[in-house]
């Protein structure tokens, strides 16, 4: 009897250790996560972009734009903090904006205007733009590795809603009265 129990805790433990696993994935693989070592703050890299050409770094946002160009895809991102797994964080917190650089084609469709995305690459160096009116100084990242996340309008909403009949059986919230008259509706009258 004892050693079932004790089993039966052995075979819990094991369970809560896969799922504490599941939940410490990184979305960049980890040669680039290797070559990012040591880490560089994006307020360094946006301070002097042109130290850290060459290096390996992992940077993370918002989408702003995407724009196709002859030679690749060019994708403004608006920088945002990255946690344990390499995810953009769901806060208004930033540093500033960058420019990643990806030599294929990406589709402006997928890579849509608010899209959280993070990208590994090498420093290339600075792009000169416009945010506005106003000359911007972006630091510039070939694209080595991508990863897409889906909305955060898909994330905050985790299910389905259900028709109201799936509900309580005493709560009709569109309903005119008790439950005797909820169904009569705008019909139901005292004559």
């Amino acid at each position: 009897m004892y050693a079932q129990a004790k089993r039966g805790h052995l075979w819990i433990l094991i369970g809560w250790l896969a799922l504490a696993g599941m939940g410490c994935t990184h979305v960049i693989s980890e040669t680039l996560r290797q070559q990012a070592q040591p880490p560089v703050s994006f307020a360094q890299l946006r301070t002097n972009p042109e130290a850290f050409q060459g290096r390996t770094v992992i940077l993370g946002g918002e989408i702003l734009q995407t724009t196709n160009l002859r030679e690749g895809t060019r994708i403004e991102i608006l920088q945002r903090p990255l946690n344990e797994s390499e995810t953009p964080k769901l806060t208004d917190t930033t540093g500033g904006r960058f420019m990643a650089f990806c030599e294929e084609y990406l589709d402006p469709a997928v890579y849509a205007q608010r899209r959280r995305i993070t990208v590994a690459g090498q420093v290339l160096g600075t792009y000169t733009g416009k945010v506005g009116e106003v000359d911007y100084l972006y630091p510039l990242v070939s694209c080595e590795e991508t990863h897409l996340f889906p909305t955060a309008s898909a994330e905050l909403r985790p299910y389905a809603v259900y028709p109201w009949w799936y509900g309580d059986p005493y709560f009709y919230p569109r309903t005119m009265g008790p439950y005797p008259y909820a169904f009569w509706g705008p019909y139901w009258r005292y004559w």
